[in-house]
């Protein structure tokens, strides 16, 4: 939230009006309200330490808290009888080991053995979250290699992840090619935000809806020479679509927006090929769909790109985000319920198209 100097002189001169529930104990202390600094951002803590367990999930299937399935990443269950072994396309052991190490959490290491490797999960600060291991698979045409869930290992729906043959994968030859700088029309849970008003000492009502419908995604990175497609939708930039961090938590709405590892992998792209970025928003506000942060006199707009994730733990005060405000871009951990009255968040949908032609 890098305001500019007019920005933060009008901040100054109106009154903060807060959100706030019809729950006493969610309403913001007013000790609270002014702890955010939009110039330095000081009340995010940029992420240097990940969950391995978490990133890993991260990767490959999406849950709710009933663990049921809210989105694929990678791998789908071809047989029904055994729903959590997960199979993946490659074209030789080399691109399976890619994949298998792209699983392994930034600052945590997988050790090589006789035949693949040994992975012991540890969370952010180094306690002990069970294993997988990931083996080739010798004389066997159809499966390359195992990736193996050993047990007590809380991976949710993954028991195990069979790395086929791309020339056996019977869906390889439908597959979709996505290219850098089209766009592309997926169905999105788009989340709507609301605050209804009630008579005098009744105080508001936050509200927020998820309504399937067709969305249009720009694809920043496309799936061709051997990469995966990344493509990406962003919450407009005006009234109804982004709220406080802990609005996000309190309607559980989160668990639809993108993992951490995969804005880990839009980050990459966004750091390297910054005016791949810059061109997306041109490109997209040219279609009205007001992507761009744009400062208004009504400040009806966040003015940023800052991005909640679903990185949330139970009891915890924080939440990740993706901070896409400066050149080079950062996750970071927000504080649910403390902060700048107008520390408000956009979100995003990023959808991860794995490379399955080859």
């Amino acid at each position: 939230m890098k305001k500019n100097w007019f920005y933060l002189f009008m901040l100054m001169a109106i009154v903060a009006m807060p959100l706030t529930s019809c729950d006493k104990e969610d309403e913001p202390k007013p000790e609270q309200e002014q702890k955010h600094d939009p110039e330095s951002d000081a009340d995010q803590i940029e992420v240097t330490s990940y969950d391995a367990l978490d990133w890993l999930q991260g990767n490959i299937v999406v849950v709710d808290d009933s663990n049921v399935v809210i989105r694929r990443i990678y791998g789908e269950p071809l047989d029904a009888s055994q729903p959590t072994v997960l199979s993946v396309p490659v074209k030789d052991y080399a691109g399976a080991e890619e994949i298998f190490l792209s699983w392994v959490a930034p600052g945590k290491e997988a050790t090589k053995v006789d035949g693949g490797y040994d992975y012991n999960l540890t969370d952010a600060k180094g306690n002990a979250q069970g294993s997988v291991s990931f083996r080739a698979v010798e004389d066997d045409a159809r499966v390359i290699a195992v990736m193996t869930v050993a047990d007590g290992t809380d991976l949710k729906l993954v028991s195990e992840i069979q790395f086929i043959n791309a020339e056996h994968w019977e869906n390889n030859a439908s597959e979709t090619i996505y290219q850098t700088g089209h766009t592309y029309v997926f169905l999105t849970p788009v989340i709507e935000f609301s605050v209804a008003k009630y008579g005098p000492g009744a105080g508001t009502h936050h509200y927020a809806s998820i309504k399937q419908r067709p969305e249009e995604y720009y694809c920043i990175q496309g799936n061709v020479d051997q990469k995966e497609a990344i493509l990406v939708w962003l919450s407009p930039d005006k009234e109804g679509y982004y709220c406080l961090p802990k609005w996000y938590v309190h309607h559980k709405v989160y668990r639809h927006l993108p993992t951490v590892a995969e804005a880990q992998k839009l980050l990459d792209c966004y750091n390297e090929h910054g005016k791949r970025w810059e061109y997306m928003l041109d490109q997209m506000d040219a279609k009205g769909y007001q992507w761009s942060p744009k400062f208004s006199l009504d400040f009806s707009t966040t003015y940023n790109s800052e991005f909640i994730l679903n990185g949330y733990e139970d009891g915890a005060n924080t939440i990740k985000c993706l901070d896409l405000d400066a050149k080079k871009g950062k996750i970071c951990d927000v504080v649910l319920d403390g902060g700048f009255w107008l520390n408000e968040y956009r979100y995003m949908y990023i959808r991860i198209i794995p490379r399955k032609k080859w």
